[in-house]
């Protein structure tokens, strides 16, 4: 079975973006889909570091939804990583620990924190994912 459909690799991704590039350790459902499926292959991370590199989200056609993050968040959410305030999941005390423990070990994720890294928290913000979501939708 690929590790795209396991719960656990997720429910890691999910904790890195929540630490890595969201705001408060908070974001909608949306822009973990947005980030989920940018982390799945390096040509999605290329592509999407590409235009945010060059401004140009025009160009971005669409992404893909995640059918295993929505079990992920669930998972998450029992297991008391993140939980859902006003719409958005944000990292618990508990997350913040496991994200910590996550950045320690250099073998874990390595290429997926190294593009949230480039990212950074100040450049997908929920404006930005709204106003994507919006031209996508036009």
């Amino acid at each position: 079975m690929s590790v795209d459909y396991r719960p656990m690799y997720k429910i890691g991704l999910v904790t890195l973006i929540l630490d890595m590039v969201s705001s408060g350790g908070k974001s909608s459902l949306n822009k973990l889909h947005f980030f989920v499926w940018s982390l799945k292959s390096a040509k999605n991370r290329e592509y999407i570091k590409q235009i945010i590199d060059s401004n140009r989200t025009e160009d971005i056609v669409s992404w893909g939804v995640e059918p295993a993050l929505n079990k992920a968040l669930l998972l998450g959410v029992a297991e008391g990583l993140f939980q859902l305030q006003n719409g958005k999941y944000a990292l618990t005390q508990r997350g913040k620990q496991f994200a910590g423990t996550i950045q320690q070990d250099k073998t874990l994720f390595a290429p997926e924190k190294q593009f949230l890294a480039a990212i950074g928290k100040r450049t997908v913000t929920e404006k930005f994912m709204s106003d994507l979501t919006q031209k996508i939708s036009s």
